[in-house]
């Protein structure tokens, strides 16, 4: 993925204007937290949801978690 995934700049980022959440696992083995706070603080009014104690598969290990982030959100946008 990584070679042919799109590299986004700051200014791409900068322009997206939907609503936006990342949710990032407290111990993902594949994506670092850094890049998931370049990315919070690129998007404008992104939030950042950080899942405590699961790994890059929080969606399979942890689901009512990571369920749970997800449909707080999507109710937030959606009313």
């Amino acid at each position: 993925m990584q070679r042919t995934q799109p590299n986004y700049s700051t200014q791409d980022l900068a322009r997206i204007s939907v609503p936006v959440v990342i949710v990032q696992s407290e111990f993902d083995e594949f994506i670092k937290r850094e890049h998931a706070d370049y990315l919070a603080e690129s998007i404008p009014h992104a939030k950042l949801i950080i899942l405590p104690g699961v790994s890059h598969f929080a969606l399979l290990h942890r689901p009512g978690q990571f369920n749970k982030a997800l449909l707080t959100f999507l109710e937030k946008v959606l009313t």
